[in-house]
């Protein structure tokens, strides 16, 4: 059942908003890339850490690639901790139909993701120059925190980090791929037991 849209909220704790770039920004060429899987690892980290510090809202604005991933993370700790702690996620749309011009596969799952929202709020009706950053802009009005993956390339995450920065709350910056990564080699596939990889934020 679809979640209704523009329901007023109150979070239960803190709010942490999530920024990132889409896939194309990325400096991997699929998912399934050893350093994806990597930067997933480092966004669930940071999101335990933020729910440490008294987190327990967590707004994200939908996008395909971090977006998606954050997204995703936070339902399955959601799972983890629900006899333990409150765990919410809230979307931030900046139009409906978002995903209208998206494979058919994403769209299955940026669906899905929806229909496990707590809340999801849309900025326009449809599409407008401006809606993307009103979205940005909505979100950081209600967080404490924002967890970015960022590496200084100019665009929507850059200004969402700004808007953040003007707004004085705390920023966890993760770049796409940490310093001292080394790309396992075809021979060489990390495993289980060599998963002590060490996470350079």
């Amino acid at each position: 059942m679809p979640v209704e849209r523009n329901i007023l909220w109150k979070p239960v704790g803190e709010v942490c908003a999530f920024s990132g770039y889409r896939p194309a920004k990325l400096p991997f060429s699929s998912e399934s890339d050893p350093a994806c899987t990597l930067l997933k690892l480092r966004l669930k980290e940071e999101i335990y850490d933020a729910i440490q510090q008294g987190s327990t809202d967590f707004v994200c604005g939908m996008a395909l690639g971090t977006d998606t991933w954050a997204a995703e993370t936070v339902l399955e700790i959601q799972q983890t901790l629900k006899d333990i702690k409150p765990i919410r996620l809230h979307a931030y749309l900046p139009f409906e139909g978002q995903d209208e011009k998206w494979s058919a596969k994403s769209r299955r799952r940026y669906r899905e993701i929806l229909s496990r929202c707590d809340s999801v709020t849309v900025i326009s009706p449809h599409y407008l120059p401006d809606c993307m950053e009103r979205r940005n802009r909505a979100m950081i009005h209600r967080a404490n925190r924002l967890i970015a993956v960022f590496d200084g390339k100019n665009g929507g995450t850059k200004n969402t980090v700004r808007m953040a920065h003007e707004k004085g709350i705390e920023i966890r910056i993760l770049s796409p791929i940490p310093p001292h990564y080394e790309a396992p080699s075809r021979n060489n596939e990390p495993s289980e037991q060599d998963g002590q990889i060490k996470l350079f934020f």
